[in-house]
């Protein structure tokens, strides 16, 4: 059998291990103790509150227990095992009453923190909890009984939340006063969420500054929420059309839906091919961000601004927010793609391999016929041919390469080319072909050469 501090007892189901809660785990185990005093195991004087758990009208009790086989760490095992079980107790009622006063009590995360707040509480005020009884046994180990007046926990809970509602409140006192511009109410309403909702007496505080007449917590997501949906939020994007690389301006104003200055306001830029975009207005309400569209993607793309409530730790998907969006069209950029070679010998047949290499790069471009548009790429094969050698039967020989050409307008962009392959047959035709379908094989495989393609034609 192993024992747990937090969870009281480790039990085996078949060939598992499976934790027990500490009420549990503290009848598991004093059913143990009964079975061991009748058997001769030496628990016949254990004190009957380790079997029967005891019942105190006004107080709340902790029981626990340990059993290493080292009575002095059992001891202190035993009494802190003693104020989980009464803080268990205690976190399991809070939040029972906090179901009743706040929604928020669902926040995720917030059962958690409840029970470590009470938790830590309860180490805190040591002096407030009793220790009625305990026992040890170097066959059943170390046992402690605690228990905590229900008057003096209440105290504790009071004070906490008088020195919260004195906190909470002054930190509202701007928004209250509507002395503060728009972005630093939003801050301060967060803020005070956030600081609320990490305390199991958060939702106990009561408003005293933002005139709801109830308690702080319900008053201060209604605000953050009337903020958020009374905002216009407006976006413009220049040009709406334009060309894959090129530059786009994003602007537009925030403006307060009570008619408050805005004040540095944080939003999210986002949309479905980019990650989200952080930007802050200025002072008046205004914002404006440049990118290359090429951040952007290509064809119609959504662009949306939104506020930014994250950054002031409010979950957005709790609160209604006012957004903009916009439309903008970047179409690819238009080429020629052409297939020549320097001695007219006939390799059209490896045309079709060679536009489809080209295709398969995924690049931002639109194929158009040669001479219509400014680029222009051409693939150009360069054959070599041999003389027929000594050797009867007369083999020839062919070197074939190829350079890949880029030109925009009269100028020259760049000039890639690619390694002779040699390669022989009973003519130069065939040796030609054979030699042409090593170097098409090869195209696919060339990372490199693709890599440097896509960074010619998206410069």
């Amino acid at each position: 059998m192993k024992t747990n501090s937090t969870w009281g007892l480790l039990i085996r189901t078949g060939r598992n291990w499976r934790a027990l809660p500490i009420h549990a785990a503290i009848l598991v185990m004093a059913a143990l103790l009964v079975s061991c005093a009748g058997s001769g195991g030496g628990a016949g004087d254990a004190p009957e509150w380790i079997y029967r758990y005891p019942a105190e009208d006004g107080f709340y009790v902790g029981i626990g227990g340990s059993n290493t086989g080292n009575l002095a760490e059992d001891r202190e095992k035993a009494a802190a095992a003693a104020r989980a079980d009464l803080a268990a107790q205690i976190s399991t009622e809070v939040r029972s009453e906090l179901d009743v006063i706040s929604q928020s009590s669902t926040e995720e995360g917030f059962s958690e923190a409840i029970t470590q707040t009470i938790n830590e509480s309860v180490e805190q005020n040591l002096q407030a909890v009793d220790t009625v009884d305990s026992w040890m046994s170097p066959e059943q180990g170390a046992w402690v009984y605690v228990r905590l007046s229900q008057a003096k926990w209440a105290a504790i809970v009071n004070r906490e939340i008088s020195d919260m509602t004195l906190r909470a409140n002054t930190a509202l006192q701007a928004v209250g006063a509507g002395t503060a511009t728009e972005a630093e109410e939003m801050a301060a309403l967060g803020r005070t969420r956030q600081s609320l909702l990490e305390s199991p007496w958060g939702p106990r505080v009561k408003d005293e500054v933002l005139g709801s007449g109830g308690f702080l917590l319900e008053a201060v997501e209604a605000a953050i929420g009337q903020r958020g949906a009374g905002l216009v939020v407006r976006i413009g994007v220049s040009p709406e059309q334009t060309t894959y690389g090129q530059e786009v301006r994003i602007a537009g104003t925030v403006l307060s839906g009570a008619g408050r200055d805005l004040g540095t306001y944080p939003l999210i830029i986002d949309t479905a091919d980019i990650e989200a975009i952080p930007l802050t207005t200025d002072p008046s309400g205004t914002y404006s961000l440049t990118l290359n569209s090429r951040e952007l993607g290509l064809n119609y793309q959504q662009i949306t601004v939104t506020p930014d409530l994250a950054s002031w730790s409010i979950p957005s998907d709790r609160f209604a927010v006012t957004d903009a969006t916009a439309e903008l069209f970047i179409a690819p950029i238009p080429v020629s793609f052409r297939i020549t070679n320097n001695t007219g010998a006939g390799l059209e047949q490896y045309s079709g391999d060679v536009a489809e290499w080209f295709s398969d790069l995924g690049l931002p471009v639109s194929i158009n016929p040669p001479g219509a548009v400014e680029m222009d790429v051409e693939f150009l094969w360069k054959i070599e041919d041999f003389p027929e050698s000594d050797v009867t039967g007369g083999f020839r020989f062919s070197n074939v390469g190829a350079d890949i050409i880029i030109t925009r307008g009269a100028e020259v962009v760049a000039v890639r080319s690619l390694d002779f392959i040699k390669d022989g047959g009973l003519n130069y035709t065939q040796a030609q072909e054979r030699a042409a379908r090593t170097l098409v094989s090869r195209l696919g495989a060339n990372e490199r050469l693709a890599a440097e393609m896509r960074e010619l034609l998206d410069r």
